[in-house]
């Protein structure tokens, strides 16, 4: 089952940054240009490429820790044995992911609830409307972290029994 999750994410990960790169790009030049150029109201084009940058920083944030793409101390880590290396990462996860994650779950829940009871959006004339659509992104991001996280957990505690038995035997 495991598996099956670790291939959602990395592929979720993978298609969001597809879409949303591109997209990004697009909207930042019809931006420029429209200010810079033409000389037109681009509000929303610019509060479009806040949006897409938001939702593609937080839901690709699972894949990107699967991928070990994350920051970290590369420097002290490098030193370690493998065995330090992963009891560090379950304690990481223990200690700073999960409470993170579900931080980002529960009150990326609620503000993106209350965004889509009062219909929330934009405080610009010309903004966008159902702020709701990004807040959720939070919510979002911190269960594909969560469950990154726990993948990447089982598979260090796997490694650190591992190397147990090795040594028993």
């Amino acid at each position: 089952m495991l598996e099956r999750a670790e291939r959602f994410i990395r592929c979720f990960g993978t298609v969001v940054a597809c879409v949303l790169i591109p997209a990004q790009i697009i909207t930042s030049l019809a931006y420029l240009t429209g200010r810079r150029i033409i000389q037109f109201s681009t509000t929303p084009l610019q509060e479009l490429e806040w949006h897409l940058f938001f939702a593609l920083v937080f839901l690709s944030f699972g894949s990107v820790l699967l991928a070990d793409r994350h920051v970290r101390i590369d420097v002290f880590r490098e030193r370690m044995s493998p065995k330090t290396r992963s009891y560090i990462e379950i304690f990481g996860f223990i200690i700073a992911l999960v409470p993170f994650s579900l931080a980002l779950i529960y009150f990326g829940s609620a503000f993106s609830w209350r965004a889509f009871l009062i219909d929330e959006g934009s405080r610009a004339a010309l903004g966008l409307p159902h702020r709701w659509i990004i807040k959720a992104m939070m919510p979002l991001g911190g269960f594909l972290l969560l469950f990154a996280g726990a993948i990447i957990t089982k598979r260090n505690i796997s490694l650190v029994l591992e190397i147990r038995r090795a040594k028993e035997v």
